[in-house]
């Protein structure tokens, strides 16, 4: 996107500017933003509000560390179906750029995509959480 943007600034002060460079900028923002996404929550990488949490007891912090994956789980299961629908409403349309007539469609499929690997990812914490929970509640409370 810098090269793209730096070769269009250069070309116009020769008067020879590359067509389309705003629309393609935007579109590859669009994807690199949403693939961050996917990469940031594999990694933990979110900012975390962690100056009232860590007063809390573990057990409170699990809970608080649940409800949010939930609702973030929930939040970007809706980004992931209403971005297929809103595509594929592009698609039959016909929806494309003003200058170099590109489709819209194929990045919202992609920031589809990005939130569905979001909420796999955010699934598998939620997993991992739970099942490390119950293994402590076992150990507490053995049978028999």
């Amino acid at each position: 996107m810098m090269g793209l943007t730096c070769a269009d600034i250069v070309l116009r002060l020769f008067r020879h500017p590359i067509l389309g460079t705003y629309e393609v900028a935007g579109f590859l923002g669009a994807v690199v933003a949403s693939f961050a996404m996917a990469q940031t929550t594999i990694e933990r990488g979110h900012v975390a509000v962690q100056v009232v949490v860590t007063r809390f007891s573990p057990r409170v912090q699990e809970v608080i560390y649940l409800i949010t994956h939930l609702l973030s789980l929930l939040l970007f299961a809706l980004l992931a179906w209403e971005c297929i629908r809103y595509g594929n409403d592009l698609r039959t349309s016909g929806e494309v750029s003003m200058t170099l007539q590109l489709p819209f469609f194929p990045v919202l499929y992609g920031i589809a995509l990005s939130a569905a690997i979001v909420c796999l990812v955010l699934l598998v914490d939620i997993l991992l959480v739970m099942v490390r929970e119950a293994r402590a509640w076992s150990e507490d409370f053995p049978s028999g």
